[in-house]
């Protein structure tokens, strides 16, 4: 026991030592926005880094890469004489990446996306990498930028709308940019990455991820353009790569409320232009920057909206929904799970619940609150309780049927089967809690 806890007090304070490094990076970068980290390499394959590294990489799981090595294989080995390899390897300059595995999963609208998997080892040092980068990059980062980084989330983003929703910005620009992921420029990412580190041998692995290509059906495809999703550094690469956009949003978007403000709120490649009008000179923004980067606007999925005409807007899995009191007059902003979010959520109880699956109820059951924990916790933000109780009582139906049928009955056993049972015995979810925004 006491050894137990001396590892843990020695875990603690080895991520203390990380986090004041952090720190001391962040306090440097927003102090000085115009000076570059000229010697951080060295700091990639810190003992410390790499074990916290591969912490982190294990409790994220995936499958293995193109090496085919999964995380028993290294156990196997031994995980202190596996980093202890790694490091050998980073300190002597020898590292190369291997190419992604590429595989695709499906997207709501029923076609597939790619998704580049790098193998442990690379994930590895990729998570070293935006453990040392991302404290100098975040903070540059604007205030409108919500994906993936530290201390913010899709939730911050939903309130940040249902803000300016409020003050008034309605006219809206739902931005959607084509491929993006695939259409990245290597070379302007360098340049955008350089402006902040000068280390030759960071820019030359960052040049190596990017370059090494993916295997699919056993072949090997080289990459001229493009980051792959699904790569630890991915999200960090992606934010600095549209944090021009962000930037010139803070010098020409109009600040004054009385004027008629112009705001951007993105979300990764995900982002919304709201305005309380011109939102031209929004949209005209946007297409610069968007030009200049090599990118290009989808035109179908790009929409223009007016909330006090089109009444709804989504974004992010949401659905902002104006209304007005009737008895006050007074206009309201509603934020619930969008309906495409409700119908993929019922496709994925139907598919957990269901008397041809073949596991005992328990099991089910045990999948299914796996899924609604994640669900709920993301989605019961705002105005959602209605549709959560609508979920809730989906979910109920979908249980009362399984055990029905399990026992050769028809029917949902209104009579046979308390809810109460439901929820002691077989343990079913039901914190359907609404988090107000």
């Amino acid at each position: 026991m006491q050894e137990l806890t001396n590892i843990r007090q020695f875990r603690l304070a080895g991520e203390e030592k990380i986090q004041e490094f952090r720190r001391k990076l962040y306090e440097k970068a927003k102090a000085d926005p115009k000076f570059r980290f000229y010697s951080l390499y060295d700091k990639t394959y810190r003992s410390d880094i790499l074990e916290e590294a591969y912490r982190r990489v294990r409790a994220n799981g995936g499958t293995c890469g193109v090496d085919g090595i999964t995380f028993s294989n290294i156990n196997e080995k031994g995980i202190i004489e596996y980093l202890a390899e790694l490091q050998e390897e980073l300190k002597e300059g020898q590292y190369k990446p291997r190419p992604v595995k590429r595989v695709y999963i499906p997207k709501a609208n029923g076609k597939k996306r790619p998704l580049g998997i790098p193998t442990i080892r690379d994930r590895i040092v990729q998570m070293t990498f935006l453990m040392v980068l991302e404290p100098v990059f975040e903070a540059d980062f604007s205030e409108s930028s919500y994906g993936f980084g530290p201390n913010r989330s899709a939730h911050d983003a939903i309130r940040e709308i249902y803000k300016y929703l409020n003050w008034g910005c309605e006219e809206i620009y739902d931005v959607d940019l084509e491929k993006y992921f695939d259409t990245v420029e290597h070379w302007k990412l360098m340049r955008l990455l350089a402006r902040r580190i000068s280390d030759g041998r960071i820019l030359h692995v960052i040049k190596q991820w990017l370059s090494c290509g993916y295997v699919e059906d056993n072949q090997h495809y080289q990459s001229k353009r493009g980051t792959p999703q699904g790569g630890v550094i991915s999200p960090l690469l992606a934010n600095i790569y549209l944090h021009p956009v962000d930037k010139a949003f803070e010098r020409g978007g109009i600040k004054s409320i009385s004027k008629g403000s112009i705001h951007i709120v993105r979300y990764a490649d995900d982002m919304v232009i709201l305005a309380q009008k011109n939102l031209e000179k929004g949209i005209g923004i946007l297409e610069s920057y968007v030009d200049r980067l090599g990118l290009k606007l989808n035109k179908e999925k790009s929409r223009r909206l007016n909330l006090k005409e089109d009444k709804k807007v989504e974004f992010l899995g949401f659905q902002f929904h104006r209304v007005q009191n009737k008895k006050t007059k007074k206009r309201l902003i509603l934020v619930s799970p969008s309906p495409k979010s409700q119908k993929r959520c019922r496709e994925q109880i139907r598919k957990l619940v269901s008397h041809k699956i073949p596991l005992k109820v328990q099991d089910q059951i045990r999948n299914l609150n796996k899924f609604l924990i994640g669900w709920t916790s993301y989605y019961r933000l705002g105005n959602a309780s209605k549709v959560l109780n609508k979920i809730c009582d989906y979910v109920m139906k979908r249980i009362r049927r399984l055990l029905q049928r399990h026992r050769g009955r028809k029917g949902y056993g209104w009579k046979r089967i308390t809810n109460g049972e439901i929820y002691e015995r077989y343990g079913l979810f039901y914190d359907y809690r609404v988090q107000w925004l």
